[in-house]
Parts: C-alpha cells; sequence; structure tokens
C-alpha cells in the first residue's frame, strides 16, 4: 500500500478538491483507495461519534464503506486545546492518529491510502502534530498543494513545502493560476523548481465557475427568507451590489453573467435591471419585500430572490467570507475540477512517483 499524505501551504488552497479528483482518478484507473484525516480542527462529537463535513463528504464522493468515525483521527478543537495545555501530563493525540489509523488498516485493503492535511503546514506544532511529524509518523509522502498568490510568493510557497516536509515531498501542485501567469509559471517558475529539486506534478488554472457557491449556500450562509425559489444548485460565479441609478446598473450588470445582486429591497428600479439581464439572484437586503412586478418578473425569468434582515454591507461582507471557499458540493463543479485536472495535472508522472504498476 501507498500512503499519499495531501497538505497546503495555507487553507482555502483546494486541498479537498484536488484529493477527490486523484482519489477518482486512481478508482478509474482501476486501483482501490482509502482515506484517513489524522487531524481534525473542525470536528465535532455527537455522542461517540466523530462529525466532521469535509470526511463526510469525502467519504461519500468516493463512495467509501468505512463511517465518518473510521477515517478520522485526533479531534483538536477549542474545548480539547485548554485542557492539553493546562495538563501536567503530556497530550495522546498521537496515540489516537495511531490508534485509528492501526483499526482502520485492520479491515482495509488498498493499493493508495489518501492522507488529508490541515489546513496549513503552520498548524500542529504546538501540539506535536505538524504535517511533517504525521507523514513521518504514517509513513507518508507527501504533495502539497500550492495557491498563485504572486510570482514571488508561489516560489516561496514551494520552497517553504520542500523545507518543511524535506524527504517526505513527493511533489508540488499549483492551483488558481491565473491565465495571464501561465507563461511565468512553465517557462521561469516550474523549471526552476525542477532544478530545486521540486517535482512539479501540476499547473491548475483558474476558473471563476469552480469558485463560485450555489444558490442553496447563500441561502444557508445567508439564513435567507427564499421568496422565488428555483434551481438551488444554480451557481453564482460574480457577486455585485445595486446601489446606483438604474441606467448605471444595467449598463453594469450586462457585463457579468451568472450574477447575484445585492440591493436594498425597496430598490425596484436596481431590481427589474438585474432582471433585465443574466442574473441566478437577487438578494434584497434590510427586511424589505420587493413589489409584486418585481417577484413575478423573477418567477418568469427562473430568478431565485433571497430576503435578508442585514443591510447591504453587511450581507456583502457575510458572502465574502465563504465565496471561493466552498467544496465541490455540486455534481457539475465536481467533473468540471476533474477536467481541470486532467488536463494539468502530469498523472503519469505521479503515478510513477508513488510507485503504482
Amino acid at each position: 500500500m501507498k500512503a499519499l499524505y495531501i497538505t497546503s501551504i495555507e487553507k482555502f488552497s483546494g486541498k479537498t478538491a484536488i484529493l477527490l479528483a486523484l482519489g477518482k482518478r486512481l478508482q478509474a484507473e482501476g486501483y482501490t483507495i482509502g482515506y484517513f484525516k489524522p487531524v481534525s480542527y473542525e470536528a465535532t462529537y455527537s455522542g461517540t461519534e466523530i462529525i466532521d463535513e469535509d470526511v463526510t463528504f469525502v467519504k461519500n464522493v468516493l463512495a467509501l464503506p468505512e463511517s465518518p468515525s473510521e477515517l478520522a483521527g485526533a479531534v483538536i478543537n477549542n474545548e480539547r486545546l485548554p485542557a492539553c495545555l493546562g495538563s501536567e501530563e503530556e497530550c495522546t493525540f498521537q496515540e489516537e492518529i495511531e490508534e485509528a489509523y492501526s483499526h482502520l488498516l485492520q479491515n482495509k485493503e488498498c493499493d493508495v491510502m489518501l492522507l488529508e492535511g490541515g489546513g496549513s503546514l503552520r498548524q500542529g506544532y504546538v501540539l506535536g502534530v505538524s504535517t511533517a511529524y504525521v507523514a513521518e509518523m504514517l509513513d507518508s509522502t507527501a504533495l502539497a498543494v500550492v495557491r498563485y498568490r504572486g510570482e514571488m510568493d508561489v516560489l516561496d510557497d514551494a520552497l517553504t513545502a520542500q523545507y518543511r516536509l524535506g524527504k517526505r515531498l513527493l511533489g508540488v501542485i499549483f492551483n488558481r493560476v491565473p491565465a495571464r501567469e501561465l507563461d511565468f509559471m512553465r517557462e521561469r517558475a516550474i523549471p526552476y523548481m525542477e532544478k530545486q529539486g521540486i517535482p512539479v506534478l501540476g499547473a491548475l488554472i483558474e476558473r471563476p465557475e469552480l469558485a463560485a457557491i450555489s444558490v442553496a449556500e447563500l441561502v444557508e450562509t445567508l439564513k435567507a427568507n427564499v421568496l422565488v425559489r428555483h434551481d438551488q444548485d444554480a451557481l453564482v460565479e460574480t457577486l455585485m451590489i445595486g446601489a446606483m441609478g438604474a441606467q448605471e446598473a444595467l449598463s453594469r450588470f450586462r457585463r457579468h453573467q451568472n450574477k447575484a445582486v445585492v440591493t436594498g429591497g425597496d430598490r425596484s428600479d436596481i431590481q427589474l435591471a438585474a432582471l433585465d439581464t443574466n442574473t441566478t439572484a437577487l438578494i434584497l437586503t434590510g427586511n424589505l419585500t420587493p413589489s409584486v412586478t418585481v417577484l413575478e418578473r423573477a418567477e418568469a425569468q427562473g430568478v431565485s430572490v433571497l430576503l435578508v434582515n442585514e443591510s447591504t454591507m453587511e450581507t456583502i461582507e457575510a458572502i465574502e467570507a465563504v465565496f471561493g471557499k466552498t467544496r465541490l458540493g455540486q455534481p457539475q463543479k465536481l467533473a468540471r475540477f476533474e477536467a481541470l485536472m486532467a488536463d494539468g495535472v502530469d498523472y503519469k508522472r505521479l503515478f510513477k512517483l508513488l510507485d503504482l504498476a
């Protein structure tokens, strides 16, 4: 069995998405796979059951037979951290990870075990469960996901992964690379990384639709009242504020497709302008119910209308906190990401480095 620890330099880099796409590709190639999350920082307990949304999501997408609790190791949350820091005895997170992993392997035969790392390479040091330590403990190689944040940053981040993971580093995948930066990556950055002994296994171009948020996720995030309900899986790629005159708004709205327009519930002129263009959702603020004309037009054109209590700026801040950070919960998003991985990742080289037949 080969073990691959998939980690990232910083949060929201696309680590889970890459793990899923890789897992599905391995399955399509005929390999049997397993999954384990050694350390969970977001999990909670329901009795003795571990509840981790990422673990449950991966289990379902990859059709794994184990329960979510069997796929998770140590849970480190706000309750356990203070108790651990204040204890005279050493914390037992390492023992919990080893015990859970051993239990999983007793009943699991697979070609590749995919291990999901924490949100960043900085996590876990204070409690002795850093990515480098856990990869060593579980005898795993590591794949680092590096999100593009600028020419110098992308190089520094890859070198940081090499420094932290050492010989355990199998390679890196650069994610969310703007199209305008592809030449720099191919001609300068990737050759430089290879010279430093860092195998670059892929560079994935940034696709706005993959950072999109669904209408259902907007409803959940905003705790919105749905006045007109249409396709809840429809994706919002652009967020726009309707706070100008109707003519100016119409001109701006026409430049963007698949958008959500956030505006006051009393701005019928802005709402109708949005409905004259390609709009996925209207988000009306201030708990002000729109006119019947707006609701009828939205119903006829298949546009969801959401009503929230908060102000426009408060609503924008709430959406921006999750925009681009949602998992690939919609089948069309996952399929698009799999296609992106097929184009941008050298699977043949990756499998060779994993020593897969």
